[in-house]
């Protein structure tokens, strides 16, 4: 007899504020407008509160109005930036093929969405160490293998082992955060078709070998290149080699977990992996192998040049648009749920997830926090009449189900969903985002655009940094 399938239900993504679900600026944007309103009534009676409209009216609408699932209030600090950042010529780079700081010692990244230059250095393991000042963390790259990183079995036994490597994860004070990567691209044209094509296929080649071209030009082309590389964040102590005994012990529990390591990424490696996250499809139509080694001796890792506007970012030969996954499952799905997504073809795709791990006070501190906001606010309907929805009680039972697990030993994650999609030009974006969409919806996931942010998200999306956004 075959045992059920494994299955999980994600909590509903947290929208509780400081009072009847308001934040604290919209706490205040509401205050202001009550107070601007009840001082003109008694000051200039009903005449005084209708010109005052102009006043608190907007402060109302800023405090209790929301666009695409977020609130004005929210607005203002990404529309704000944005702007800043046109005005100043942020949105715009165009960098140099050698960085003079670079041949001082080491290399410098210079990236769309990082304000400060990042030094990569090569660790005692061979380990490509890149640091982050503004953090205080040191980030290394793991290349592994799996099933897809669906981590799916039959008998769910690697499922469970990758979850007790996440547990493991926050009973680690050096480990800050952890980033599983998962690109998919066309495979397109690969190595020995184009070299079949380029050397055997001339005026005097034989009949076989022209035949042969001919067998190779019609085969199917629709497969799919997959990458999945793990990236892990560790506090930064005074020097690098600080880090290289995490390494090794990183590598043995992502190995207990059920993966197939294959090694910790050189600089190399990851001058690759950078490259194609911003030129893939310059890479693949002029030989991914000569393109990147170009680029590792021109010592340009990211972008030559870069243009974000509000919902797109043009890098070099590519357009990319990146998405935040808003809300997951809500009910219980296999866990397989997320092949549509991950696994389709057609498109260049990248998916990650990001792990925060809590630390146990912390954890026990929101949960806390959480369980005084919904009490609050259930207590405040009572007094007002107000009914208690079915979204209330599930968020009630959610942040139940989390003390339970902490109390019984579980650790306590910070998750973030990114998909970043990548095209030659935006009619072909258009097409790709429409689709990476409708795989979302079949994996019942909710997307929603960073718009405002595209830089900065397609740095935390598509770069191997593990790096947060939100």
């Amino acid at each position: 007899m075959s045992a059920p399938a494994a299955t999980v239900r994600f909590g509903r993504l947290e929208r509780r504020g400081l009072l009847l679900g308001l934040s604290g600026p919209q706490l205040a944007a509401v205050g202001a407008a009550a107070a601007i309103a009840v001082t003109t009534e008694y000051a200039a009676g009903l005449p005084g509160l209708l010109a005052a409209a102009l006043l608190w009216g907007p402060l109302l609408a800023a405090g209790t109005a929301s666009v695409r699932g977020r609130s004005v209030m929210g607005w203002i600090p990404i529309v704000g930036d944005w702007w800043l950042r046109r005005a100043i010529g942020a949105t715009r780079q165009l960098h140099r093929l050698r960085d003079p700081r670079a041949a001082t010692g080491g290399l410098l990244l210079e990236l769309p969405g990082i304000r400060t230059p990042l030094p990569v250095t090569t660790g005692s393991s061979g380990a490509a160490l890149v640091s982050d000042r503004t953090t205080g963390t040191v980030t290394a790259v793991l290349a592994v293998r799996g099933r897809g990183v669906l981590l799916a079995d039959d008998a769910g036994s690697t499922t469970a082992a990758w979850g007790r490597v996440l547990t493991g994860l926050t009973q680690s004070r050096e480990i800050v955060r952890v980033q599983v990567l998962h690109a998919t691209a066309p495979a397109g044209e690969c190595d020995v078709r184009r070299w079949w094509s380029d050397h055997a296929t001339g005026a005097d080649a034989p009949l076989p070998a022209r035949l042969v071209a001919d067998l190779l030009a019609d085969a199917d082309t629709s497969t799919t290149r997959i990458t999945t590389v793990l990236a892990v964040a560790f506090r930064r102590g005074g020097a690098h080699d600080d880090v290289q005994p995490l390494l090794g012990t990183f590598a043995d529990t992502v190995a207990a977990g059920g993966l197939k390591v294959e090694g910790w990424i050189g600089p190399r490696r990851l001058c690759e992996l950078m490259r194609r996250a911003y030129d893939p499809v310059a890479l693949i139509s002029s030989g991914h192998m000569v393109a990147e080694r170009q680029a590792d001796r021109a010592g340009v890792w990211g972008p030559m040049a870069v243009a974000e506007s509000w919902a797109i970012l043009r890098t070099d030969t590519a357009v990319h648009a990146s998405y935040w996954i808003s809300e997951w499952p809500r009910a219980e799905v296999g866990i397989e749920f997320l092949q549509p997504l991950l696994l389709a073809p057609g498109a260049h795709r990248t998916v990650t997830l990001i792990a925060e791990p809590q630390p146990l006070r912390v954890a026990a501190r929101d949960i806390r926090r959480a369980r005084v906001d919904l009490v609050s606010d259930s207590a405040h309907r009572a007094r007002t009449g107000r009914i208690e929805d079915e979204a209330a009680r599930a968020e009630a039972d959610d942040v139940a189900t989390r003390e339970r697990d902490l109390v019984a030993g579980h650790g306590d994650l910070r998750f973030t969903g990114l998909v970043t999609v990548t095209a030659a030009d935006e009619a072909a974006l258009v097409e790709a985002c429409r689709a990476t969409e409708a795989a979302a919806a079949r994996a019942m996931c909710e997307l929603r655009p960073l718009v405002g942010q595209q830089a900065a998200a397609h740095t935390a999306a598509a770069l191997p940094l593990a790096r947060g956004i939100l």
